[in-house]
């Protein structure tokens, strides 16, 4: 629950987690028949992702095509995140540019472009993605969340031990034209630590996003209640 608490009071922060992924049904925040009967156009707001994951435009490029492919295979009509991201380029560029210490300004036309969207664009809901960041057990050097098992990956001499890791997964989360969450669910993506030794230290952002198997799964499991 407090996933969804956090992405109810503002979805653009990280989301905080719990350990395993809920049940499919779990993703509606609505009826799921109502869901299917009101919403049949979503928009998609462009993948976004902490600075500090350095995520290439290649890897957001592949989460929403696997969104878009799941969406359309279910029947709904997909607005590419071009039509938002152009909107909110042109934003930027009024306000003199948008560096990324201006938070507040930052936020300011993220909030601006969205209403612009609603007005410019017909359709019945905006579905965010990001790569969300959270905090699961360890067992022996194995991580279970969200719908994945991935081994952590290990340098240098130590036994296997249990701890907290970080680790990121594919959020979506789908909202209505009031702002309200309607849909929230989780494709775990990998581990954003390795053990060396019997210490366990971040990885740094150039060990990201490296399998592109790893990354299409993510998304698509992220999508797999629809």
């Amino acid at each position: 629950m407090t996933r969804r608490i956090a992405v109810a009071t503002c979805f653009c922060l990280l989301f905080a987690g719990t350990t395993l992924a809920a049940k499919k049904d779990d993703a509606y925040l609505i009826n799921k028949r109502d869901f299917k009967k009101s919403f049949k156009v979503i928009a998609l707001a462009p993948v976004d992702a902490a600075p500090y994951l350095e995520m290439p435009d290649s890897v957001a490029a592949i989460i929403e095509q696997e969104v878009t492919a799941r969406l359309q295979k279910r029947g709904f009509t997909v607005i590419p995140s071009t039509v938002l991201a152009t909107i909110r380029k042109n934003m930027e560029a009024q306000v003199g540019g948008v560096t990324d210490t201006e938070y507040a300004k930052a936020r300011a036309v993220r909030e601006h472009s969205l209403r612009e969207v609603w007005f410019q664009q017909q359709f019945d809901a905006l579905a965010t993605i990001r790569i969300s960041v959270t905090q699961v057990p360890m067992e022996s050097d194995r991580v279970e969340w969200d719908g994945v098992k991935q081994k952590v990956v290990y340098e240098g001499r130590g036994k296997k031990y249990s701890a907290s890791i970080s680790v990121s997964s594919v959020s979506v989360g789908i909202y209505d034209s009031t702002n309200k969450p309607v849909y929230l669910y989780y494709g775990g993506l990998e581990p954003l630590m390795y053990r060396d030794g019997e210490q366990l230290q971040p990885l740094t952002a150039d060990r990201f996003f490296l399998d592109e198997k790893t990354i299409r799964k993510a998304a698509q499991l992220a999508v797999s209640p629809l």
